[in-house]
């Protein structure tokens, strides 16, 4: 009888914990759902310095809802794109800023916290992959002709988890380019790509293109540059998006139009970015605005960049 009655209570207690372990996850579910309801509005900011402010508050809370609901893959894939996406949309215009400037201890500091910024994207990534595929961490590990037969083992429904780990990763790497361990992992990011072009070509307004466009565009022909497979991929991800989508126009002239030394491509370019309507394409308004920005840093330059 007294075990009962000294149980009683204890059952009581964990029955508590329990239920409140559950309504924890279930707030935490919740929250995600609003947050991934909430990401338009996002997108359709045109104040640049408010989106900035109010970007980092977010990506922590992401990280401490992931505490609670670890194994949700929508939070992972919302938290893996939004760290890659702002550490692409600011801390690379500041450490062009740093570049240029010559400040070369703040493009240091900056590009440290954009690396850790791409690392958690990351990581997050592959953690939303390995929710359907336990392995994938593994994966990644093999050597590259294992990698590319587990690749074709992934479809459609993968497509996000795999572009933002290639996204993530071979913007990491590009900022290391002085590592020779980093640059040897371009090749499994090549891969991620591949298989992604094959399975959505349009993903992240033809995001796919827009990496390669870039891969091969800003790179001499001795360090692997293509300058006409580059002009291709750009064109490609222009199409995808009508040209409404400003970052592939933005990089047809920093990257294309700068190695061929086409002055008048990179001129006429960069003017027609600048003057994009602001409502050219409202969903993406924030993106465009932060490529205006650049573009309008990067024809300043011109004297400097091309050489006739």
């Amino acid at each position: 009888m007294s075990r009962s009655i000294w149980a009683l209570p204890l059952i009581g207690l964990v029955a508590m914990m329990t239920a409140g372990c559950n309504m924890t996850r279930l707030a935490a579910k919740q929250t995600t759902a609003v947050m991934l309801q909430a990401v338009p509005s996002y997108d359709r900011e045109s104040d640049l310095e408010f989106a900035e402010q109010s970007s980092l508050s977010n990506l922590k809370m992401m990280e401490g809802l992931l505490e609670v609901t670890p194994d949700d893959k929508d939070l992972l894939l919302l938290t893996s794109s939004s760290f890659t996406r702002y550490a692409f949309g600011f801390f690379e215009e500041k450490i062009e800023i740093a570049e240029v400037g010559y400040d070369f201890e703040a493009k240091g500091k900056l590009s440290k916290r954009a690396i850790d910024f791409y690392g958690r994207g990351k990581d997050y990534a592959v953690r939303a992959m390995a929710e359907s595929r336990k392995d994938f961490p593994k994966v990644l590990d093999k050597d590259l002709e294992a990698l590319s037969a587990e690749l074709r083992q992934c479809g459609r429904e993968h497509v996000a988890a795999l572009f933002w780990t290639a996204f993530s990763w071979g913007s990491m790497i590009n900022l290391q380019q002085s590592e020779p361990a980093r640059l040897a992992e371009l090749g499994k990011v090549e891969l991620l790509m591949q298989r992604i072009m094959e399975l959505d070509e349009t993903f992240f307004f033809g995001g796919p293109h827009l990496f390669y466009g870039t891969y091969y565009g800003t790179r001499s022909e001795m360090l692997g540059g293509d300058p006409p497979r580059a002009k291709k991929h750009l064109l490609r991800a222009i199409e995808i998006t009508q040209g409404k989508f400003l970052m592939s126009r933005f990089m047809l002239a920093k990257g294309f139009a700068v190695q061929t030394q086409d002055r008048e491509l990179f001129e006429k370019t960069l003017k027609e970015i600048l003057a994009a309507a602001p409502d050219l394409y409202p969903e993406q308004r924030l993106a465009n605005e932060l490529t205006k920005r650049r573009a309008a840093r990067l024809l300043t330059r011109i004297d400097d960049l091309f050489f006739e």
